[in-house]
């Protein structure tokens, strides 16, 4: 048995809200409630994350414009549908902006409501999934990049091609049960330490007239004395321009 779609109605007029509640329940939505300011909207909607709420724009105390900002980039509801009393461009172009999927001009003819719903609830989709598919995009072109540089890393260290360092990464990868790019970023992440550690070295070497392995005991001590690791205690030297007096 398919779900009832739910909804939550927001606005400052008491008989708005029972008119659209009964248009929404005659229509099998399910209403979890109603709200006659932002605010309680947004308490609503991190209540109960309905599939659509209907928001009067102009009201007292919390106005909708805000509210509806805030459900939508804390992804609260899986769409916005606004209420305004009159048709206004620059408000329209402000709710599209902000991720708004649809809006009724008040009062609301309730021929019109379901088609709005059915519309701004299927654009909420498109909009989730091409979202969803960027950040895909985003994430493997990330691990992409940390591959290549764990490759370029390990290729250096063991003067090696990268070909042949990339091997040697998806075979620790196997052996290791690891995807490749947590492998990477492991690398990365041991390298970027100690890189961080032969600068701090040289700063000391150079400032302080120390030399290689007084320069790492330095380190290491600063580390032990202030609880950090020789990572963290080398990335404050190089802030400070060397150890403190």
């Amino acid at each position: 048995m398919p779900t009832r779609p739910t909804a939550i109605v927001v606005d400052d007029e008491p008989i708005t809200r029972v008119d659209l509640r009964q248009m929404l329940e005659e229509m099998s939505f399910s209403v979890l409630g109603d709200a006659a300011d932002g605010f309680d909207a947004i308490e609503l909607c991190r209540r109960h994350h309905p599939d659509v709420v209907l928001m009067d724009i102009r009201m007292p105390v919390f106005d909708g414009m805000t509210a509806s900002e805030t459900i939508i980039s804390e992804d609260l509801a899986g769409c916005v549908v606004i209420l305004t009393a009159f048709q206004d461009r620059e408000l329209i172009e402000q709710a599209n902006r902000i991720g708004v999927t649809g809006y009724l001009v008040k009062p609301v003819e309730e021929r019109l409501l379901l088609p709005t719903l059915e519309v701004a609830m299927a654009q909420a989709r498109r909009l989730r999934d091409a979202r969803r598919e960027t950040a895909e995009i985003r994430e493997r072109m990330e691990e992409q990049r940390l591959v290549d540089r764990a490759k370029a890393l390990l290729a250096r260290k063991e003067s090696i091609p990268e070909s042949e360092a990339y091997r040697r990464l998806q075979k620790m990868a196997m052996e290791k049960r690891s995807t490749l790019a947590t492998l990477a970023r492991a690398v990365v992440a041991q390298e970027s330490g100690r890189e961080v550690i032969r600068r701090a070295k040289e700063l000391l070497i150079r400032t302080a007239a120390l030399s290689e392995p007084e320069a790492y005991r330095a380190v290491t001590a600063f580390a032990k004395e202030r609880g950090l690791s020789p990572e963290e205690a080398a990335q404050l030297i190089l802030d400070r321009g060397g150890l403190p007096k």
